[in-house]
C-alpha cells in the first residue's frame, strides 16, 4: 500500500463517519414534557382521576388519582409530548364519576390545566408557538 492510498483512506473515513452521525442527529427530536396542574376553586377536597393513552398504539401513558386541596393549585406531574388522548374524571369519595372531560395533546401542547368549579371540570390547554 502506498502513501497516497493511506492518506485518501485517512481523509475519507472520518467524513463518512461524520455523515452517518449527522443523519442520525437529524432523526432525533427533543422531547418537552407537558405540565399538568389542578386548580380547585371549591371549599373542600375534590378527587380527580387522569388517564392518557398514546394514539399511535393505544398504550396507557399516564394514570394518576389526585386529591386536590381547596383553593389551591397543585402540580401533578407531566405527560409525554406524544399524541395522546387524555381523560379527566371528577369523582366522589365512592369513586362515582361526577363530571368527565376529554382532550388531545401532542408535541405542540405546553401545559394542561384542570380547573374544578361548581362540581364541574374545565380544561385549559396551552399550546406552544410554532417555530418555522
Amino acid at each position: 500500500m502506498n502513501r497516497r492510498t493511506l492518506l485518501r483512506a485517512g481523509i475519507t473515513l472520518p467524513f463518512v463517519a461524520l455523515t452517518g452521525c449527522l443523519s442520525s442527529i437529524q432523526d432525533l427530536r427533543l422531547s418537552t414534557p407537558i405540565a399538568v396542574q389542578i386548580e380547585n376553586e371549591m371549599d373542600d377536597n375534590r378527587n380527580v382521576v387522569i388517564t392518557a393513552h398514546a394514539l399511535a398504539d393505544d398504550r396507557q401513558t399516564y394514570d394518576e388519582a389526585v386529591s386536590a386541596s381547596p383553593d389551591q393549585t397543585t402540580s401533578v406531574g407531566h405527560l409525554t409530548d406524544e399524541e395522546q388522548h387524555v381523560r379527566i374524571a371528577l369523582v366522589d369519595d365512592d369513586g362515582n364519576e361526577l363530571d368527565v372531560e376529554e382532550t388531545f395533546v401532542d408535541e405542540r401542547t405546553k401545559s394542561l390545566a384542570i380547573v374544578i368549579v361548581d362540581e364541574e371540570l374545565e380544561l385549559e390547554v396551552d399550546q406552544r408557538e410554532r417555530s418555522e
